[in-house]
């Protein structure tokens, strides 16, 4: 596993996080006013804001480091189009996390609270472009390409995938679907 590319790990937590943010804060303004909770507990909110500031960091950070693979598989303009989508994250979540701070505050709490449910439902919007860009890269540009070892690359370009796959398969001690169809008949 750890010769796996890390973006396309490292990226699902501000992913995850990112979405989950609004939600987060709408149920704590709703639980701090009908459980009349201590406006402490929205040090949550911050912490996650917090966090998905930093893996959003980190993902961009990695994506960097995968770029000059991916470049000898994908053309530039898609790279840059993905590249430039995701390194708007951080700052987006960074934001959102100095306003959530604000909701930490005595005298504009609410206000700074509000604000960020606002925020953070319109960030998820990027969050989404983001996302679709790199999928894209994956799915219909083929970078994941640029990672496979050398003797998958051959086989694809020679047609025989699907031996090597067949293959490594029986290796491991998989059956083959049709095994079990014969015995059926």
């Amino acid at each position: 596993m750890f010769d796996l590319p890390l973006h396309p790990i490292v990226v699902h937590f501000p992913i995850v996080l990112g979405a989950l943010l609004p939600f987060l804060a709408i149920l704590l303004v709703w639980a701090i006013k009908k459980w009349q909770l201590p406006s402490k507990v929205w040090m949550l909110v911050s912490a996650v804001a917090l966090v998905y500031t930093l893996s959003a960091t980190g993902a961009v950070l990695l994506g960097e480091e995968d770029e000059e693979k991916v470049e000898k598989v994908v053309s530039e303009r898609v790279i840059e189009e993905h590249e430039e989508a995701g390194e708007l994250i951080p700052w987006i979540a960074g934001t959102l996390f100095l306003v959530s701070l604000g909701g930490l505050s005595t005298r504009y709490s609410k206000q700074a609270q509000m604000g960020l449910i606002v925020l953070s439902l319109v960030a998820v919007a990027p969050l989404i472009n983001a996302g679709h860009t790199g999928g894209e890269l994956v799915y219909e540009h083929g970078a994941a390409f640029a990672h496979l070892p050398p003797d998958h690359k051959a086989a694809i370009q020679s047609g025989t995938i699907l031996e090597l796959h067949e293959k490594g398969d029986h290796e491991h001690g998989e059956k083959d679907d049709d095994d079990d169809h014969d015995k059926d008949d």
